[in-house]
């Protein structure tokens, strides 16, 4: 893990496990479950093959949401 996100690591999410289920990072994403869905299906977040659940590393969700603060500052 980079140091920037693992110090965010210590600082967002915190009430949220390692591994969350797709209603979670709805919740922690603040969009709806058609938008969580396709963003995994897009590939913008990487899933972790669980059955016929879907799981996400919360590590993959502070990277993108530390990608998207980027993207969003450099415009």
């Amino acid at each position: 893990m980079d140091k920037e996100i693992k110090s965010a690591y210590k600082m967002i999410f915190v009430e949220y496990s390692d591994v969350v289920t797709s209603k979670e990072l709805s919740e922690m994403l603040g969009v709806s479950m058609k938008k969580v869905y396709a963003m995994l299906k897009n590939g913008d977040i990487p899933t972790i093959p669980c059955g016929k659940k879907i799981k996400v590393a919360k590590a993959e969700v502070i990277k993108y949401v530390l990608q998207c603060a980027q993207q969003t500052t450099h415009i």
